[in-house]
């Protein structure tokens, strides 16, 4: 999951208990702090909003809306804050996490690449996923490539891209892009699997993440 749908899980989980002036400084200490770690490290994220909201927060079930918006349907959630946000950074004098500043092109094509996999994936039906990632992996074998990178392509199918897309090359991920629009031909038809491809790419074109999507295809 890319940084900024992982950014659209927390806001949407947070929203519903804070004001948008509340939500900022919230958002950045979580993308600080905790946007690399993993989904139980939510639990020092909310003790620390506890702390400094000074007010009694329901816990279990704030954790919960979050833990739901990170593993839930990715259309269900808000537009990405990012803007609203780096007017926050620049208004309070604070930068973007260092991981954020120093990527290089491959982390750049990485977050891209996740960032249109899932904006793809919310387009399909989900009892289909398991069919379309299956009819990509099909394809596997014709591409010119070694086996240990076929192997970490099969990897990241098979789990339908929760594996993320640490290890892999910009080429690589042309290679992934390929399959998974592939596959959508297969199951969806070349008309409609345009389709899909045309507004994924346009939503995360919206993000404005620092390498355009079109670079991968």
């Amino acid at each position: 999951m890319s940084l900024s749908t992982r950014r659209r899980a927390i806001y949407t989980g947070l929203a519903g208990h804070f004001s948008e002036e509340e939500l900022l400084p919230l958002l950045w200490l979580w993308e600080t702090k905790y946007s690399e770690k993993p989904s139980f490290a939510l639990n020092g994220f909310l003790a620390e909003i506890a702390a400094l909201s000074e007010r009694k927060l329901e816990r279990a079930r704030l954790y919960r809306e979050l833990v739901g918006a990170l593993s839930g349907p990715v259309s269900q959630l808000l537009p990405d804050p990012e803007a609203r946000l780096q007017a926050w950074r620049r208004k309070h004098g604070v930068v973007a996490p260092k991981s954020a500043a120093n990527a290089t092109p491959d982390d750049q094509a990485r977050e891209t690449f996740e960032a249109l996999a899932d904006a793809l994936f919310g387009l399909i039906d989900p009892e289909r996923l398991p069919q379309l990632c299956q009819q990509a992996a099909n394809n596997l074998n014709s591409l010119r490539t070694d086996a240990g990178v076929r192997l970490r392509l099969r990897s990241w199918l098979d789990q339908y891209g929760r594996l993320g897309a640490a290890g892999l090359e910009l080429d690589h991920l042309r290679m992934l892009l390929n399959l998974i629009y592939i596959g959508l031909c297969e199951l969806l038809g070349p008309v409609l699997a345009d389709q899909a491809l045309t507004r994924a790419v346009q939503q995360v074109e919206r993000l404005g993440l620092p390498m355009s999507p079109q670079k991968l295809l």
